[in-house]
This record gives structure tokens, C-alpha cells and sequence, in this order.
């Protein structure tokens, strides 16, 4: 693969959107999840959420990056201000560990590779290229709810990031906050 990651903007929506359309694991939510209440999420059909990501994207700044080979996408990354995703500031999870200024740390809160890329590293470079885009941007860290590994792991319990991929990147754990979730964090410093 020849990647390059670059932020999803509006005249790179005709390529994400049949990326995202093709896969029920990011059909089903268009990465609103962290976004709106859970309640809406249930009240939403997939439609109206791909319109509501899509309103998001048209808006700016930039919600995350896409991983593409050549012109073909193989992998997503939202990460945002935690401001912007005000579920994960609340998630039992993802929320803060003490008072953190939402607009300076940063949330890495959904991943996505596509089949064909899977188990080849891409979340490790999608996190890496994530911190990069984050401290770019004026990021003081970027935040992570991670899952550890487990050998019943289903294809989409890792949207989250899983520790291993994210320590690789830089990521450092904070605290764990279950069995299986770690809060970890980046910082250009680290």
C-alpha cells in the first residue's frame, strides 16, 4: 500500500461516502455517535445521520482523517476537540481524568480500516498521523478510550482504537477504567 492521510473536507466527501455507505459497522452511525445524544441516534435513520456527518464535514473544521491508498480509502480516524464530541466527555470510559480545557485536548474517538487493510498497522499510522493533524492544530493532547485485545473480539469492537495499536503511536494509559478500556492520552512531548 502507498498511503497517504489527508482530512476529510467537502470535495473528498464523493470518496468517503460510498466508503462509509459500503459497511454496516459505519453505515449505522456516520461517526455521530460521540455527537448527539443516544436517544437521537435511536431516532435517526442512517440517512439522516449520513446528512447530519455531512452537514459536519461542509461546516469544518475538518472531523477527522481518511487513510487512502492511491485514490482508494482503506481507513478513517475522527479526532476533534473533545468540545465536539460531547458524549465522550461524558462516557463513563472516555470522560476526562480532572478538569481538561475541551477545545485543547483532543479526542481520537472513532477508527475505521476496511477489510482488506486490517492487521497491517493502519490504526497505529492512523493514530500517528491523527496526533500529528491534532497538534497542527493547536492540540496541547489528544485522548483515547482504547480496548484491550481479547480473543473474542468481533470486527467492530475496536472503532475505539485498541491499546497495543495506540501505544505503538505514543499513546500513554492514564487510567483503566474497566477490564477491558483503557483511557489513554498523546502528548507532542511524549
Amino acid at each position: 500500500m502507498t498511503l497517504r492521510f489527508t482530512p476529510l473536507t467537502p470535495d473528498l466527501w464523493p470518496v468517503f461516502e460510498p466508503f462509509f455507505a459500503a459497511q454496516s459497522e459505519t453505515n449505522n452511525c456516520w461517526c455521530m455517535w460521540w455527537r448527539v445524544p443516544s436517544q437521537e441516534i435511536v431516532a435517526r435513520n442512517r440517512d439522516a445521520l449520513r446528512a447530519a456527518f455531512r452537514q459536519r464535514v461542509e461546516d469544518g473544521p475538518a472531523p477527522g482523517l481518511m487513510a487512502l491508498d492511491g485514490e482508494t480509502p482503506v481507513g478513517w480516524v475522527q479526532v476533534t476537540p473533545r468540545a465536539d464530541v460531547p458524549r465522550f466527555n461524558r462516557g463513563r470510559m472516555s470522560k476526562p481524568k480532572g478538569p481538561v480545557d475541551p477545545e485543547r485536548v483532543w479526542a481520537l474517538s472513532c477508527f475505521f480500516v476496511s477489510r482488506s487493510a486490517r492487521r497491517s498497522g493502519l490504526m497505529t499510522r492512523l493514530a500517528t498521523a491523527a496526533c500529528s493533524h491534532a497538534a497542527g492544530q493547536g492540540a496541547e493532547a489528544v485522548d483515547a478510550a482504547a480496548l484491550k485485545p481479547r480473543p473474542d473480539l468481533q470486527r467492530c469492537d475496536g472503532f475505539v482504537g485498541l491499546v497495543p495499536a495506540l501505544e505503538r503511536a505514543g499513546f500513554r494509559a492514564v487510567e483503566e477504567r474497566s477490564a477491558v478500556r483503557v483511557l489513554m492520552r498523546w502528548t507532542p512531548d511524549a
